[in-house]
């Protein structure tokens, strides 16, 4: 490229760039302190959101969310709180009717009560044998009903103050969804999977009746203000509404020219009954629809706001709206999108730390790239690329290589102008590893070969071929002379980065190598599998140690640790050389991704899909 800066000049005008931004943060949605795990300095974004509940105040609004549940001001959406305590994703938040409690439903299989002033942790009710979805305060706010799925598929009853189980209602054929309490608090309606609804007494647990009549699976049940009427929410893109004392369907809330697509995900009354909301994946997008509840007619729509799940304010004012990207609060008179609640996007794409250690960059689901800094939590750039499933940087930094279009394009960026230089086309391909001097870029396909190529020219230069199946990672070591690959076919191999020749075959692993790169000196490869196993080799292949960890293992700049992640939800930290487990580090709610240190060693992140990554403090 003729107009390409010098190693040196890049490096001074990206450091100037991050340093100026450093010495003076801007406040990013995407990143916050609250609520930490042991360990942890920086949370880089705040996990995915299934519901939304107002306080009965209407100021403040509980957000269950992938990592825990969320506390907003409604008026400012400035966090207040993060209550973590469930060890998977929390499902359902709501408040008790005189507002003093949270009640959350989660994963974990339990539902936990908390103070919603202090946000302590008052009581776990256990005894749900699956994820529960749902739970709910009784009107009075003596009991909490809540809801399984799976093999559990009952609705239990507990009693609010000391959480002894009261009653269990069975009868579901599969997992439930949505619970809701009559306004009297003498019947629980829920629905679930097979597309029923069903109505209980809710003193003796007695079957009332059974509405039936949607095609597909319930996602939420919610009773009108006087008790009379109930609104179901379905994936057939519909919400009913029927009579509660009766059980007869009185109109069908179905968007004009429903494709087969659409879905309906949650359902709300306002709390004067006068309209219903529903959210869902609607023609256009996600968003919101309006109905006047006498009738079923359509009153009005709000766009780009979320649509897992939405909630009136009980003062009638507002509606909120949770989603893929955040919570999105309308004013119900004017129609209009008031607040905007960022940081909540559906997973992350990749992550991985600049090679100078002064940012870590994030893809969500949003497909564009952001750098923050480690340690003020600054937002240092955001780059508008179509991202794919993995990206890696040039260790001069002037490059970043990614892959698009669901993998069939690898792009090559100038990191400062934001500009492409070049496209490589492909299928299922990704990148893999730029050489230690930035001239090459390694990348796989879905097939069994690596292939190296120029990338100023474009040109292909070799193939890597010897696997049987697919090709997960690829690793040079520090002088760039060899390459490492992990495979699907459970082994192990080192190249010959310029010639391209087959060192060695290491094999050992019993599941599918997911990882795999060489220490810094060059002298021991780490690799983890898809089973329970991260391996250390010398670099010849002699095996040396084998640590329990899985799917993704990285080593420290010094080489004497290792830190490796996987679907147990925790990071590992090892003695490089003797294999001895120095440290667990517990905070995700879910399968972690990526693990990586910073270049000065002193950060270690760790992605996970729970839509988080979390920053570690490695300096001991």
């Amino acid at each position: 490229m003729n107009k390409r800066f010098s190693w040196i000049g890049a490096l001074f005008l990206i450091s100037c760039v991050w340093g100026a931004s450093a010495s003076d943060p801007k406040p990013s949605p995407y990143t916050s302190r609250l609520s930490l795990p042991d360990g942890a300095k920086m949370r880089v974004g705040k996990g995915q959101i299934y519901s939304v509940a107002y306080s009965p105040d209407s100021r403040r609004i509980a957000a269950a969310s992938s990592i825990g549940v969320w506390i907003y001001d409604a008026d400012y959406s400035k966090e207040i709180a993060l209550l973590r305590g469930h060890t998977r994703r929390v499902n359902s938040a709501a408040y008790s009717p005189d507002g003093t409690r949270i009640v959350s439903a989660s994963d974990d299989k339990t539902v936990r009560i908390w103070d919603a002033q202090t946000g302590a942790a008052l009581k776990t009710l256990k005894g749900h044998t699956r994820r529960v979805n749902s739970a709910a305060y009784s009107p009075g706010g003596k009991r909490i009903a809540s809801g399984g799925s799976d093999n559990d598929k009952a609705i239990r009853i507990w009693n609010a103050d000391d959480g002894a189980l009261l009653n269990t209602l069975e009868g579901y054929i599969y997992w439930i969804n949505s619970i809701a309490y009559s306004p009297d608090g003498k019947t629980i309606a829920g629905g679930g999977w097979d597309g029923a609804a069903r109505i209980w007494d809710a003193e003796s647990g007695a079957l009332l009746r059974v509405l039936e009549g949607h095609q597909r699976e319930i996602r939420s049940v919610a009773y009108s203000p006087d008790g009379k009427t109930i609104v179901i929410g379905s994936d057939d893109g519909t919400a009913r509404v029927w009579n509660a004392d009766a059980g007869a369907l009185l109109h069908t809330l179905e968007p004009e020219n429903r494709p087969s697509w659409v879905r309906t995900h949650s359902v709300a009354y306002s709390p004067d009954g006068r309209l219903i909301a529903s959210g869902g994946l609607y023609e256009g997008g996600v968003g919101v629809l309006m109905w006047n509840a006498a009738g079923g007619s359509p009153f009005r729509k709000f766009e780009k706001g979320g649509s897992h799940c939405i909630a009136f304010s009980l003062d009638g004012h507002n509606l909120a709206s949770g989603g893929s990207r955040g919570i999105a609060t309308f004013n119900i008179k004017i129609g209009e999108r008031i607040r905007w609640i960022r940081g909540h996007p559906t997973r992350i794409k990749y992550a991985l730390f600049t090679p100078d250690g002064q940012g870590i960059a994030v893809v969500f689901s949003a497909n564009i790239l952001h750098i923050w800094e480690p340690e003020t939590g600054a937002l240092l750039r955001r780059m508008e690329w179509v991202s794919g499933s993995k990206g890696v940087f040039s260790p001069d930094e002037n490059l970043h290589a990614v892959a698009e279009f669901n993998r069939t394009v690898i792009s090559v960026y100038d990191v400062e102008t934001n500009s492409k230089l070049r496209t490589l086309k492909g299928y299922g391909i990704q990148p893999m590893a730029f050489s230690p001097d930035g001239k090459t870029l390694a990348y796989s396909n879905d097939e069994d070969a690596v292939y190296l190529r120029n990338v100023e020219t474009g040109a292909l230069f070799n193939t890597l071929e010897g696997h049987t199946r697919e090709v997960n990672s690829a690793a040079y070591s520090s002088d760039g002379k060899k390459i490492v690959t992990g495979s699907n076919d459970f082994t192990v191999r080192i190249w010959d980065a310029k010639t391209g020749a087959l060192f060695n075959t290491l094999k050992g692993h019993t599941k599918e190598v997911l990882s795999a790169a060489f220490s810094p000196d060059g002298k021991t490869i780490v690799s983890a599998d898809k089973g329970e196993t991260v391996r250390t080799w010398d670099a010849d292949g002699s095996p040396l140690n084998t640590l329990e960890g899985r799917h993704w293992a990285a080593y420290s700049p010094d080489g004497k640790r290792i830190a490796g992640g996987g679907d147990n939800n925790a990071v590992r930290i090892w003695d490089a050389k003797t294999g001895a487990l120095l440290k667990t580090l517990e905070g995700h709610t879910d399968m972690i991704t990526w693990v990586g240190y910073s270049s000065d060693g002193k950060t270690l992140g760790s992605a996970s899909d729970d839509g988080t990554v979390l920053l570690w403090d490695a300096s001991d």
